[in-house]
């Protein structure tokens, strides 16, 4: 199941932003960890300048980055990561990926790869580096729903959701108001919801023509029956923290769950169907979820009948 659901009962067009819980960082792992990050791996190996962009002015807070990651991983999971700094000297194990490294904090030299694009391998999470403007300035983008990092590089907060439905217009406003005024030590954080036939991760914007021609295939193929077996729940947990250099590091940890297996906990079968009944059509075009959205709710209304039992 989801570790973070993002639905409530009720659709309501605030983003659901709040504080981050004291005990809930920035950055975490999960049962998924080797599988995801190997992934990530293997798609910037494959397509570098494709998933990592970075312009010159990210390069200081790109090593903040990189010491607030490694100090969060080593405090949060000390059985599998240990970070230790001596003045500028650095030193990293990774027991998950047996990987050990020494280097010097600033010294470019001394890694393998640019700060993010290093540390992006040491995580699940997508990195993404506004400076105080709220212009787009570095990312290491692998696993995005519908845009890619080449068509947001270097453009403001505002433009990495264009196009997006009107009634979304003044949330985002608000939202990047809210990013403006994003305190030291008080990193905020928010989820965002979407439904897809396929748990791939990388749904970046040279896959979009691939999904909507499976969307087209399958769609006919989902019924109020099978929906449960057909269909993903497809989960961002987004985090939003200033930096001392006053650029904000943006995480997003993307979750897929099989439908039926969130449907195993009534309350949440609930909250669906009860959400997904008062989101706007336009919302549900700009999700993708037009073509089976009435198959997924009466799916939904059985298994509340039925009290959760699938």
């Amino acid at each position: 199941m989801l570790r973070y659901f993002p639905f409530a009962s009720t659709f309501d067009l605030k983003m659901g932003t709040n504080a981050l819980a004291a005990d809930h960082p920035v950055v975490e792992i999960d049962d998924h960890y080797l599988e995801e990050v190997l992934l990530k791996r293997k798609l910037l190996n494959e397509s570098h300048e494709y998933y990592f962009k970075a312009a010159p002015v990210s390069i200081p807070p790109q090593w903040e980055v990189l010491d607030k990651i490694l100090s969060t991983l080593s405090l949060s999971h000390p059985q599998y990561f240990h970070y230790e700094k001596r003045n500028d000297q650095c030193s990293w194990e990774n027991n998950l990926l047996k990987e050990k490294i020494e280097f010097a904090l600033g010294d470019l030299a001394s890694l393998p790869l640019q700060p993010l694009d290093w540390v992006g391998r040491q995580v699940q999470e997508d990195l993404l580096l506004l400076d105080a403007t709220s212009i787009l300035q570095a990312g290491q983008l692998c696993f995005p729903s519908g845009w890619d990092l080449g068509a947001k590089f270097q453009k403001h907060f505002l433009d990495l959701h264009a196009p997006v439905p009107s009634l979304m217009g003044p949330t985002l406003r608000a939202a990047d108001k809210l990013i403006e005024r994003i305190p030291m030590h008080k990193p905020i954080a928010r989820t965002n919801w979407g439904f897809r036939i396929t748990e791939q991760m990388d749904l970046s914007s040279r896959h979009t023509q691939g999904y909507l021609k499976l969307l087209d295939e399958k769609a006919s193929e989902i019924t109020e029956e099978n929906a449960g077996d057909k269909i993903f729940v497809r989960s961002e947990r987004q985090t939003l923290s200033r930096l001392p250099s006053g650029f904000v590091l943006f995480t997003i940890h993307t979750y897929n769950s099989l439908l039926k297996d969130e449907c195993t906990n009534i309350d949440r079968a609930k909250a669906m169907h009860s959400f997904l009944q008062t989101v706007p059509k336009e919302l549900l075009e700009y999700k993708l979820v037009t073509t089976f959205v009435g198959k997924l709710v009466r799916y939904l209304e059985h298994v509340t009948l039925q009290g959760g039992k699938i």
